[in-house]
């Protein structure tokens, strides 16, 4: 099967595949538009115009098809009903949608609102408990200085995985939400959060100077062990002499030395005791320090979020909501045409008529434009179909 391919030929069917395509929008079919605006591509990349034509006659075979649906619809006497009842159910749902599209910013921004305030919350009790579980492994184990920093880095990571996730879920399913509750059907356009890697956060906190509390000099914790076990050695001497007790040079040296072994060891094991008080002190002021400047962080990286995600689906339900409105607007004219058309059968019908003899021309025009041995039926045979060419372009109904 050839066909003829020289320029005026093109011209020819490009012109046929216009004015199909403006009876396709006419008619409300918005498949049969993507189908032609199709063929007109592929017949200005070069493409067979065979393949444009069998196009062509199907978009012309469905669209006699809707127009004679409605010409019968239009012929029974309760249609006139009918076409008044749809009328009103297409301008209801129009200010039904109005009536909920103001609300939308609203409804966004409590959205964004709950989702701030459930991540805080979470932030609080997580950190709260860490801060308990740190003091715990501080006092326990007795992690200190870089032990305790990577340990709780390692924790710190792990919350911030959480955040992002909870911002991504927002990001997810708050824009389905808020579209849901004011009614709109089409798709709210994805938001993308550009976050910064959990462990880059983490490592951006940095730590002060340690604060350590004063230390004794060396002296001083000699002075303070050694003066107990001075006293020990005293006691042991003195007091036996003080009771007259008369005891050999070997007892009295061996009781010294007990004395000064027991008071010194447990002069020792207090100091001890409070060095280590002391840097424990210090390490749960270093975590309390570190959580303090997370807390900080991830609010901040939270708030920022938030913030993104609200940019993004102003955007996106705006133009969401601007569509839907239009296409509900479209939907509720197309109606109320048909109601006032409805109103007056006998034009009606006399135009649809109209719109099926302009079919039937572009069909023998573009018969004509195929190759002449191939014999396609007659426009008498082809399946009446065709769509409601409301104003196709040329078209003797054009007024309508």
């Amino acid at each position: 099967m050839t066909v003829r391919s020289d320029l005026s030929l093109q011209d020819d069917l490009l012109d046929v595949v216009q004015k199909v395509l403006q009876g396709a929008a006419a008619n409300l079919r918005p498949d049969l538009e993507r189908r032609m605006s199709m063929a007109a591509a592929e017949l200005a990349d070069g493409r067979p115009a065979m393949i444009i034509v069998e196009a062509v006659m199907h978009a012309l075979q469905s669209l006699e098809v809707d127009l004679r649906s409605r010409r019968a619809a239009m012929a029974d006497p309760r249609h006139r009903a009918r076409l008044a009842a749809e009328a009103r159910d297409d301008e209801s749902r129009l200010r039904a949608f109005q009536a909920q599209a103001g609300k939308w910013p609203r409804a966004l921004s409590d959205a964004l609102a709950a989702t701030m305030s459930d991540i805080e919350f979470a932030v609080h009790n997580w950190l709260r408990a860490l801060l308990d579980e740190g003091t715990a492994v501080i006092e326990s184990p007795g992690l200190a200085g870089a032990d305790l920093d990577r340990w709780l880095r390692q924790r710190l990571v792990a919350e911030t995985e959480a955040v992002h996730r909870a911002l991504h879920v927002a990001a997810r399913e708050i824009g389905e939400q808020v579209a849901a509750s004011i009614g709109v059907s089409e798709a709210v356009p994805p938001v993308h959060l550009d976050l910064e890697p959990p462990a880059e956060l983490v490592a951006h906190i940095r730590r002060g100077p340690r604060i350590l509390s004063e230390r004794q000099t060396m002296a001083t914790r000699l002075v303070s062990v050694l003066m107990p076990a001075y006293s020990g050695i005293m006691i042991a001497l003195i007091v036996p002499r003080f009771l007259g007790l008369a005891m050999p040079y070997w007892l009295s040296t061996a009781v010294a030395a007990s004395g000064a072994i027991a008071l010194g060891g447990t002069a020792l094991a207090g100091e001890k005791q409070r060095q280590r008080s002391r840097r424990n002190s210090e390490s749960a002021a270093e975590l309390r320090s570190l959580i303090d400047t997370f807390r900080m962080a991830v609010g901040k990286r939270a708030r920022d979020g938030i913030r993104a995600i609200e940019l993004q689906m102003q955007g996106g339900l705006s133009e969401a909501v601007t569509n839907q409105s239009q296409r509900l607007l479209a939907v509720a004219e197309a109606s109320r045409r048909s109601a006032q058309a409805g109103e007056q059968p006998e034009q009606a019908l006399t135009a649809i008529d109209l719109d099926l003899a302009f079919i039937g021309e572009l069909r023998e025009r573009t018969q004509r434009l195929s190759h002449p041995q191939r014999a396609l039926p007659d426009g008498g045979e082809q399946p009446k179909a065709l769509d409601a060419a409301l104003p196709l372009t040329g078209s003797p109904s054009s007024g309508t």
